[in-house]
């Protein structure tokens, strides 16, 4: 409860899915296809005040959250990281296609 402050509510999380933006990756491996999950992305950005990485699997016919966390690489930038867009639903279409 008491770091609760630091994390955004349920509901501030599907405004933050369906209406921000942000930076939107997944994790690469270029000497292992297939390590990660082609479905689970980040987005990264500063919402309702507070720097956060979401962290979201795109289903079949729903987005889940899987965690979310103050940001504590220095980049989500490089060879282990591919850039998909700039909001979730550019990951629902790259998780789609």
């Amino acid at each position: 409860m008491e770091k609760a402050d630091r994390y955004l509510t349920p509901e501030q999380l599907k405004t933050v899915l369906r209406e921000h933006t942000g930076y939107v990756c997944r994790r690469t491996s270029p000497n292992h296809d297939d390590l990660y999950p082609n479905n689970e992305f980040t987005l990264r950005g500063e919402f309702c005040g507070l720097p956060l990485d979401i962290v979201f699997a795109v289903e079949d016919d729903h987005v889940t959250v899987i965690t979310q966390m103050s940001q504590h690489s220095d980049s989500l930038r490089g060879q282990f990281y591919e850039y998909v867009g700039d909001t979730a639903e550019d990951a629902v279409e790259h998780a789609r296609s």
